[in-house]
């Protein structure tokens, strides 16, 4: 994913799977639509045998009753020996239960890192990225949720590619 088209293509074919389900008024669960926008305090593992790296991640989303369509970043600067940074989008879905709201997200895009080769050398480059991410939210105040817990998976693709795994909580503030 060098090119500028490869990138323009992931990014309409995320818009493809999503966009066609806000024209809709019902049906397939996207019914009326919400905006928001999230922020959270996040701890990776990011492996090749470094700790953990602190940092945070935010983003907004659009959501139907069930169907949605996410844009995130997510940034893991503070380990001296490796930083992680990526900026993705995708189609969310989210299902509302009695106390709390459980959501699946997936999207690709960009990505940058410290990483190792083979050789136990170290540098850093961009690359593509993708990452999934699943969690649970609670309602505190009228246009306030907890994120309760959302744990994520992603690689980003430099040397021999980076995969953390994410924890994460936060707050989202519905605006709509």
């Amino acid at each position: 994913m060098k090119t500028p088209s490869a990138w323009l293509a992931l990014v309409l074919f995320s818009a493809s799977i999503s966009a066609p389900l806000f024209a809709q008024d019902d049906g397939i669960g996207a019914g009326p639509r919400g905006g928001s926008v999230f922020a959270e305090f996040s701890a990776a593992r990011p492996g090749q045998g470094e700790g953990v790296v602190w940092g945070g991640n935010g983003g907004g989303y659009i959501q139907g009753h069930i169907l949605g369509f996410v844009a995130r970043a997510t940034a893991l600067p503070s380990n001296a020996g490796i930083r992680i940074y990526n900026a993705v989008i995708g189609p969310r879905i989210a299902v509302r239960l009695p106390i709390v709201r459980v959501f699946v997200e997936a999207g690709g895009g960009t990505g940058y890192t410290n990483y190792y080769n083979a050789l136990g050398e170290s540098g850093s480059s961009w690359g593509a990225a993708w990452q999934a991410d699943a969690g649970v939210s609670h309602g505190i105040l009228p246009r306030v949720d907890w994120r309760v817990l959302e744990v994520a998976y992603g690689h980003i693709y430099v040397g021999q590619g980076v995969s953390p795994v994410v924890a994460s909580t936060g707050l989202t503030l519905h605006l709509w």
